[in-house]
């Protein structure tokens, strides 16, 4: 009998040295050699999973084979081998029946040339799905009962977070960038503009490539930031769930150590969830015409927009507005208010001390990373020094560690800047109110786009119901943004690369 040889071995098995493709090949021989038969083929099915082989085209190539009669049999060394599921097991014994081919299982004594062979390999085939579907049931219940834990089951970690004995816990040195992305954000509200600030500062990503709007997106919108870790969310992809997501039903959500306030990552996605909703090619808000674009709103929740050729802020759901200079002016008078209310100067006093320590800690960050740029560059010209690199291929190798070293030595120097301003800042606190007091009193003298900065710093929500108008502002901006020149224009507004402007 013309027989051929049928060889899986799985590729974790080739790792560990436990199996290899010769062993099998070279048993199966040994049993055709002890019966006589003449191999005419060997089929190579290494590093293929067990769960599915019928579609392979090894295997596509015994069928072929097997009914052009080149083949009358197919050696294995076990049922297991040829594929783990009872429907493709049961698929590939009808189709030796039904073209007088045997299939040979050396590990069981298997032949289903004969009625007993039938019988015994459908009955293993049975248990074999048995004890897979079992194991499943185990490992399931093992990831349940480690997720009630609050255990780390698996996968990745995003960017800011790391694994240490099975718990998500803060990666200390890529906590200060995963924080600056959302101060990022919701000082220009744009993930673009995010990615290249990032980058403008020597900052890469985990994999240590240049940051993209896809990742910024991506880290923003993960409650992770804000201690809540979502996980069995993915499943298998399939032509009916291409995407492989869960029902959400069989999501999980777990705590983690969070590294910004609820508030603050509300805020970053309800902004997200506007942009989405509208035009993707919206202009940034500061390059809008009027002031309080996007700021004001109804009672009901609606935004109130100035339509051509009008000079009023119009709710057009319920039908009334407000004139836009009425409404700068009651702006104006707010502000001198709350720059004199204690309980508010007081808060923004909180804001600034925790201002202070996100500079330090991004700064401390910049610095850890400077070191390892450093220390690259040392070790690259000590290879190039004993021959290791050659001269000719050195530069590929030492100009992009050297590029990003002087980025982020740029970057450290103007963080260093800002740090001290705020530090500033901080110690003569009352000197700011007065400053930002005499700031205020020259509106007048400051330019459309001047003005909607100031109104994006302090703003989170203007409601007018067309009675009365209440303003639900942030802070104040701190010294080194309210200094006046003579001619009562910004200091600050002209800034030097890498400088975040303050809030």
């Amino acid at each position: 009998m013309n027989v051929a040889i049928f060889v899986r071995v799985s590729t974790l098995d080739q790792k560990n040295n436990t199996d290899s493709v010769e062993t099998h090949i070279e048993r199966g021989k040994l049993y055709a050699k002890s019966k006589e038969w003449n191999v005419v083929k060997i089929y190579n099915l290494a590093g293929v999973s067990g769960k599915s082989t019928i579609n392979h085209q090894q295997t596509k190539q015994m069928f072929d084979d097997i009914r052009s009669g080149k083949v009358e049999g197919i050696i294995i060394s076990s049922l297991s081998r040829l594929a783990r599921n009872t429907s493709e097991l049961l698929e590939y014994s009808k189709f030796f029946e039904d073209h007088n081919a045997s299939l040979i299982s050396i590990n069981e004594s298997l032949d289903t040339s004969t009625s007993g062979g039938k019988f015994f390999y459908t009955l293993l085939s049975a248990l074999s799905t048995y004890e897979r579907e079992i194991t499943y049931e185990r490992q399931m219940a093992s990831l349940n009962y480690r997720r009630k834990q609050g255990k780390f089951t698996g996968g990745m970690v995003s960017y800011g977070y790391k694994i240490v004995d099975a718990e998500v816990v803060i990666n200390e040195e890529e906590a200060p960038v995963r924080r600056l992305i959302y101060d990022l954000f919701l000082e220009h509200q744009r993930m673009s503009t995010v990615a290249n600030e990032l980058n403008k500062r020597g900052y890469v990503t985990r994999k240590n490539r240049p940051w993209s709007d896809t990742t910024i997106r991506r880290l923003l919108k993960n409650t992770d930031a804000k201690g809540v870790r979502k996980c069995n969310y993915q499943g298998q992809r399939s032509k009916d769930n291409p995407s492989g997501l869960k029902a959400q039903t069989e999501w999980q959500h777990l705590p983690c150590p969070a590294l910004i306030s609820e508030k603050k990552w509300d805020e970053v996605n309800a902004i997200i969830r506007d942009q989405e909703k509208g035009s993707k090619q919206r202009q940034p808000l500061n390059k809008r015409v009027h002031l309080f674009t996007g700021y004001i709103k109804c009672d009901k929740g609606h935004k109130m927009v100035i339509q051509s050729k009008s000079k009023r802020y119009t709710c057009k759901h319920c039908k009334f507005g407000i004139d836009k200079d009425d409404l700068e002016d009651v702006f104006l008078s707010r502000i001198k208010q709350f720059l004199i209310s204690d309980e508010e100067l007081s808060e923004y006093n909180t804001s600034n001390s925790h201002e202070i320590q996100m500079k330090r800690d991004e700064i401390e960050f910049a610095e850890i990373e400077l070191t390892k740029l450093e220390q690259k560059l040392e070790s690259l010209i000590d290879l190039n020094t004993q021959g290791q690199i050659p001269t000719k291929g050195f530069k590929k190798h030492y100009e992009p560690i050297y590029v990003r070293k002087e980025s982020l030595e740029v970057t450290i120097k103007d963080l260093k800047k800002e740090l001290e301003l705020l530090e500033e800042a901080k110690i003569s606190f009352d000197i700011i109110a007065n400053k930002s007091i005499d700031f205020y009193n020259n509106w007048e003298h400051l330019d459309r786009g001047e003005k909607r900065y100031i109104v994006e710093s302090i703003t989170n929500e203007i409601i007018f119901d067309n009675k009365t108008i209440k303003f639900k502002l942030k802070q104040i901006a701190p010294l080194s943004s309210l200094e006046l020149n003579p001619n009562g224009q910004q200091r600050s507004i002209i800034l030097s690369p890498g400088v975040k402007r303050p809030k």
